[in-house]
């Protein structure tokens, strides 16, 4: 089914002012019919079990649903218009920004940046950088093993795997949601088209390093994984 309208989906701690302010900033850059879900969340919820609850909420066949942290600036104007394209132009049913064509053994996605793809933006505070892993391509999606969490797009009608709730808090939900889809044959991808100022340097901490060794033992008969024979 064609898809005409997007949902974007981000859980908080902040404000209800500034989720507003975020809530905005969406409405006024993705061009398209829209829905936006806000999931107030004090560490009661981990992000597996609230992407979940979205899609048993508000998924539906003629729409594409959005994933994204709330501390993202989205610089792309009417970027909702090239994501809806994307989608019912090819088969990708998982879209990002960022992502790997190759999965170490270590879970560390980053782990070979030369099988890395995408460009983000980030910020401190003070100073802003761009992390570009490859040269962009207009138009292209690059097909990916696994996607960061930062901005995930899906037509959540064509995956084979949901969330998985078995990661606890905030780290390797991105992961553990797109390496079994990968493995059961959903194509997933990564677009340089739809640039993002990601408000963070992206740090870890004994919850992401608990989850990559969760991850790595639950997935170790398949790891390293490479869609592209590169082990």
């Amino acid at each position: 089914m064609k898809k005409d309208n997007i949902v974007v989906v981000f859980s908080s701690h902040l404000s209800e002012e500034a989720n507003n302010k975020f809530i905005k900033h969406i409405s006024d850059t993705i061009g398209v019919k829209h829905k936006i879900v806000c999931y107030p969340n004090f560490n009661q919820f981990s992000l597996p079990q609230i992407y979940n609850q979205a899609i048993k909420e508000h998924n539906s066949e003629d729409a594409i649903m959005v994933f994204c942290h709330n501390d993202i600036t989205i610089r792309t104007r009417t970027w909702g218009r090239l994501l809806l394209s994307k989608f019912n132009n090819s088969d990708f049913s998982i879209i990002g920004v960022a992502g790997t064509t190759y999965l170490h053994e270590s879970g560390m996605w980053w782990q070979d940046r030369s099988k890395m793809y995408g460009v983000v933006e980030h910020t401190d505070g003070y100073k802003t950088w761009v992390s570009e892993y490859a040269i962009p391509r207009a138009g292209y999606i690059k097909p990916v093993a696994v996607i960061d969490g930062v901005f995930m797009a899906a037509d959540c009608s064509n995956l084979e795997h949901t969330f998985d709730e078995e990661f606890k808090g905030f780290h390797f939900y991105d992961i553990s949601w797109a390496f079994p889809n990968t493995l059961d044959g959903i194509n997933i991808g990564v677009t340089t088209d739809i640039r993002i100022l990601h408000q963070s340097i992206g740090m870890v901490n004994q919850q992401w390093d608990d989850n990559r060794k969760q991850f790595i033992e639950k997935y170790k008969e398949e790891l390293p994984f490479s869609i592209d024979g590169y082990l």
